[in-house]
């Protein structure tokens, strides 16, 4: 196994506002839609909700010192809207300025570059009143908020993310029900809420453009990709159309300029697509500084025409799998690296890539995570080796910095390199967090 990366290369950890911050209704804090969903028993497993989580809104300047102490180069974090407009458009909530201006401010002292995601799933509840993303006004709402930022940050912070995987939280929220709003089966409704999220995004880089001069911006798709399970010509065909459904349908857009063509006429045929301008597309495609890619796992697709839209049959390799059943694949996180090196104009960042593990604290109060650190291995490997072959990628985050709420799965996943013990918040670096600081060594010491 070889990992070289330049010394330029940026490792960092990702977390997410409702994951961590807890502080419910504390300072002013409105209410999201999240809020919302995890008060409904039954939506979360063991009905757990995020209303204290890691505690981090009482606990940053801790957590910050324990991201130094790992020698984290950079710290992905997305911002609660509800903390900084509370309802969503209207008055700017201080407390929550203050909040984040603090955390920056901390990270910077500790000389940790912070990388700004604006919305991570957690949508003012007072705006999903009003319709959320189906609202042809949550353009408005979203560039109002996002502007709201730029003006607080902009001085400080020079890398930001517009959104964190719109597919998962559209998809999830309009036709699997799983994530709020909870609506099954609307396939016309995740599409409409999903334009509206891609021209939000063009139309807040426009304004990014003109607020902070000398920053970067771009967006973070989800990309589980899908990779032919042979090399049979029908097979790649049908991996090829799998990818044109699910994360293409609003990566091709972003970096392409348009919707991906077989999935698009199929969702037109059967009236499930709202009107698509060519101002609408060009909005969406507004040049970015950077591609943000999560991804945790492969799909190997074989062609079965009988099978719905996308006409694939799943083959399940025999490969590890994690504590959330999702399969260890690093040779398909290969082949989706040179995908991108074929077709990106613009630099790469992994912004999420992480396992879940039943981690336990033994006896000396250690964590010994040694299959995290496999896992770690094995995916920094390959993109290791693509970067050696010409990839532009600039940094990788791992997800999570720590253990936290993982959405509808509650807390028993846990990701983190460092563990949280949720009833008395104790924190401990785990095997791997001390592997990753040595990685992060290793790489400036050469």
């Amino acid at each position: 196994m070889k990992l070289n990366f330049p010394k330029n290369f940026v490792f960092g950890a990702a977390t997410a506002s409702y994951q961590i911050e807890g502080g419910r209704r504390e300072d002013g804090k409105g209410e999201s839609i999240w809020d919302t969903f995890c008060d409904i028993p039954g939506n979360v497993d063991r009905n757990e909700t995020g209303a204290v989580a890691c505690d981090h809104y009482h606990r940053m300047r801790e957590d910050v010192a324990l991201m130094h102490e790992m020698h984290l180069e950079s710290y992905r974090f997305s911002i609660a809207w509800t903390r900084i407009i509370p309802n969503g458009y209207g008055e700017v909530n201080a407390a929550g300025i203050k909040f984040y201006s603090d955390l920056i401010d901390e990270l910077l002292k500790a000389g940790i570059k912070p990388f700004i995601t604006i919305y991570h799933w957690d949508l003012p509840q007072a705006l999903q009143d009003m319709g959320g993303w189906l609202n042809e006004d949550s353009v408005k709402w979203y560039v109002n908020y996002a502007e709201t930022l730029f003006k607080a940050y902009g001085d400080r912070v020079k890398d930001w993310l517009t959104f964190n995987e719109p597919f998962v939280f559209t998809d999830f929220g309009y036709v699997t029900g799983s994530f709020p709003p909870g609506i099954r089966g609307d396939y016309r409704a995740k599409i409409k809420a999903g334009h509206n999220v891609l021209k939000s995004h063009g139309a807040a880089v426009r304004s990014f453009r003109k607020l902070v001069k000398d920053g970067r911006i771009g967006i973070t798709l989800d990309y589980a990709y899908n990779c032919p399970a042979s090399n049979k010509k029908e097979d790649i065909e049908a991996a090829k159309k799998a990818n044109e459904f699910w994360a293409g349908w609003y990566f091709e857009p972003v970096v392409l300029g348009h919707y991906p063509k077989t999935a698009e006429k199929w969702f037109k045929e059967r009236g499930l697509l709202p009107e698509i301008t060519p101002d609408d597309l060009k909005l969406i495609a507004e040049p970015i500084d950077f591609l943000g890619i999560n991804h945790y796992f492969t799909n190997y697709v074989e062609a079965a025409p009988e099978n719905g839209r996308e006409g694939t049959r799943p083959v399940y390799k025999n490969v590890h799998h994690s504590d959330m059943d999702w399969p260890i694949t690093e040779d398909g996180f290969y082949e989706m690296l040179k995908y991108f090196k074929s077709v990106l104009k613009v630099p790469l960042y992994i912004t999420e890539n992480g396992v879940s593990l039943n981690d336990i604290v033994n006896v000396d109060g250690k964590v010994e995570d040694y299959d995290r650190i496999d896992y770690l291995k094995r995916y920094l490997s390959k993109l290791s080796k693509a970067i050696e072959e010409g990839l532009d990628c600039r940094g990788y985050y791992y997800w999570s910095l720590m253990d936290n709420m993982e959405w509808a799965a509650g807390y028993k996943p846990r990701f983190g390199l460092i563990y949280v013990d949720y009833a008395t918040q104790k924190r401990i670096i785990k095997r791997s967090g001390e592997w990753y600081r040595a990685l992060i060594d290793d790489k400036n010491s050469k």
